[in-house]
């Protein structure tokens, strides 16, 4: 069992603004409760560009009069399946960045509950009981059982890795703000269940029963060979259960995914799943899995360029989600690519129609990549989180979206730096503290979205940099605000 507090740890400093900590504290109680207001983060223009697009929407509609917003009236030639294109354009952004909900910090140190936090967490509500679960993956548990005979760089300090291959770990909610392990609820019936190292969670409801289901890819420890990734979907009886076997066209599909994202590609109402094969023989492939509208998924080419990071999203408007790639910038054996491969409408990414970004070849390294309306102008912003070499040294850099295709590059904003003489020996150094994950809420309820980072290291999981407007930002440390703690 779970309990939760909230530590509170503010210690406002002279080069901040003492307005965003005040207003932080403010969000952060209680944090895990759901919000009332869904739309309240949202901004005025968002509102009346879904309005106009989707008349058919109840909700964005009265959203829109609740504000008195004239949005110019409805768009009535906007057909329905139009309507519907711009909604699933959104869906795969929405899920992982709900305004309800709050934030979920894992502790570092020991073992909680049975292997290290490493990697990633989704919140939501999966049983649909009104309250707020937690679900995430980690690395492994060191103990006597060998995992992989092989060097695992950073993963395990250089060394060999030992232990078991973890599961999901699911925790449900309840009035109380309380979390209760749940594990029993995932079921896996495969002759070697678990996983290697699940990379990200992707939630969804990819069976379309109204219940949110979980895609873990997972690109495995100390082999760029991967590892086979996992699939839980829903069931009548309240459980999920592991269903590659069942529903995946390559049940046993294996490859060195650094990313992935869930989306419907090709706008026929289900969600689909396209993640990243860095082969370092032949180069990035993006494989998607396109969903028959039952749940199965079945795996095809769809373009590619030699990438790391991954994200779906509507970058141009017209309904489609495109992807957004992100790199090894310093890489020689292959050209990397940073930047937005279109839609062609067909949910196929060809190369030869894309958009390249700025690179920073000095922290060219691209773990992570999202997307969201950073300035209320009705279009989604780039947010790419960047590493140095053998991950040295930690950034974000924020891209403004111009329209028509056309983007800025308001450059890095530093986390966490290394002397300029430190020379690491291996990816497990101390600086290795890279930023995994990228959400956004309207942290301190000023009207825009603010930016949370999670990642592997205490030195930075857990940065907020508040928004001040105009692509800049307040950043504020993990010991300068009130976070959700588990003990």
């Amino acid at each position: 069992m779970l309990f939760l507090s909230l530590q509170a740890l503010i210690k406002p400093s002279k080069n901040k603004r003492l307005r965003n900590v005040i207003a932080l504290c403010a969000l952060l109680t209680p944090i895990y409760a759901l919000a009332n207001d869904h739309f309240s983060s949202w901004s005025d223009k968002t509102i009346c560009r879904l309005a106009k697009a989707t008349p058919d929407n109840v909700e964005y509609q009265a959203e829109s009069t609740k504000r008195g917003l004239s949005c110019g009236g409805s768009n009535t030639a906007t057909s329905s399946a139009s309507s519907q294109k711009v909604a699933k354009a959104l869906a795969g952004i929405d899920i992982e960045n709900d305004p309800n909900v709050d934030f979920f910090m894992a502790p570092f140190g020991g073992y909680y509950p049975a292997f290290q936090i490493k990697e990633a967490w989704q919140m939501g509500d999966f049983n649909n009981d009104g309250y707020v679960d937690v679900i995430y993956v980690g690395s492994m548990k060191y103990d006597a059982q060998n995992m992989v005979g092989e060097d695992t760089g950073g993963l395990c300090g250089g060394g060999e890795c030992k232990g078991n291959k973890p599961l999901p770990q699911l925790f449900l909610g309840d009035e109380n703000r309380k979390l209760t392990r749940a594990n029993e609820l995932l079921i896996d019936n495969r002759e070697d269940p678990g996983m290697s190292l699940g990379k990200d969670i992707l939630v969804a409801d990819y069976n379309n029963d109204g219940v949110l289901d979980f895609y873990i890819y997972d690109h495995g420890v100390g082999t760029h060979d991967g590892f086979r990734d996992s699939y839980f979907l829903s069931q009548s009886n309240g459980t999920w259960l592991e269903s590659s076997s069942t529903h995946l066209s390559h049940p046993n599909f294996q490859v060195f995914d650094h990313g992935g994202a869930v989306g419907d590609i090709d706008n026929d109402g289900d969600m689909d799943v396209v993640i990243t094969e860095s082969n370092w023989k032949t180069g990035t492939l993006l494989w998607c899995l396109v969903n028959d509208g039952t749940g199965f998924l079945k795996k095809r080419k769809c373009g590619g360029e030699w990438s790391f990071a991954l994200e779906l999203a509507d970058m141009n408007g017209d309904g489609y989600l495109d992807v957004i790639l992100g790199s090894q910038e310093w890489h020689t054996h292959f050209k990397p690519f940073t930047g937005i491969i279109w839609n062609d409408g067909r949910g196929n990414f060809n190369k030869n129609n894309k958009t390249n970004l700025q690179k920073h070849k000095k922290l060219g390294g691209i773990p992570e990549v999202s997307a969201a309306d950073l300035d209320g102008d009705g279009d989604l912003d780039i947010v790419y989180s960047r590493v140095g070499e053998l991950y040295v040294g930690t950034a974000v850099s924020i891209i403004e979206n111009l329209g028509n295709k056309k983007f800025k590059d308001h450059g890095l904003i530093h986390l966490l730096e290394a002397p300029a003489d430190y020379v690491p020996d291996h990816e497990g150094n101390p600086y290795n503290a890279f930023i995994s994950m990228v959400k956004f809420r309207d942290l301190d309820k000023d009207g825009d979205m603010d930016i949370y980072l999670g990642g592997s290291a205490h030195k930075t999981n857990g940065m907020v940099l508040l928004n001040e407007g105009d692509f800049n930002f307040d950043l504020l440390k993990p010991n300068e605000a009130k976070y959700l703690t588990a003990k």
